[in-house]
């Protein structure tokens, strides 16, 4: 049984390392932001994301801390585009605040996206087979909403689920 030498461990780790940051690497490839390569690029993409954030926009469920949040940091990215004009020219520090700023916003505005996709696996009744269920979260917290409603309504007629006297 041969071993390898310990010099090559580093090596191996690494490479290792390296493929696993591939398919990283690939998904922030694909965020909107590394579009935004100069300072008019990102100021449509601001406003975009702002429009967005209104009621009835994609991000429109978003609390007050949240959006307080995404501001400021979309306020640090547009100081970094006025300072340098583009990312090519920024240093690698602002290149770091600025990649840093634009996830703290892909990961407020993804956790409150009425569009994004949520599956879950929901146990069938009268089976211990589970199905696979797919659903906005929007039509989430609709399915939500109304599954609340028709409880209080069968209580308030005093429905199977409420004890009744003796």
């Amino acid at each position: 049984m041969s071993m390898m030498p310990r010099s090559f461990l580093p090596l191996v780790l690494a490479a290792g390392l390296f493929g696993a940051a591939i398919p990283a690497m690939a998904r922030v490839a694909d965020q909107p932001w590394q579009s935004s390569v100069d300072s008019a690029a990102f100021a449509k993409q601001a406003k975009e994301v702002r429009d967005e954030m209104q009621p009835a926009g994609r991000y429109g469920d978003i609390g007050a801390a949240d959006r307080s949040e995404v501001e400021t940091n979309l306020a640090t990215m547009q100081k970094l585009f006025d300072a340098r004009g583009m990312v090519s020219k920024m240093n690698n520090a602002e290149q770091v605040e600025l990649a840093n700023a634009q996830e703290k916003i892909n990961a407020l505005l993804t956790s409150n996206d009425g569009d994004r996709k949520i599956c879950t696996l929901e146990q069938r009744s009268g089976t211990h087979f589970k199905t696979k269920v797919c659903m906005t979260a929007r039509e989430r917290a609709e399915v939500t909403r109304g599954s609340q409603e028709a409880y209080r309504n069968e209580l308030m007629k005093g429905g199977a689920s409420q004890a009744k006297g003796n």
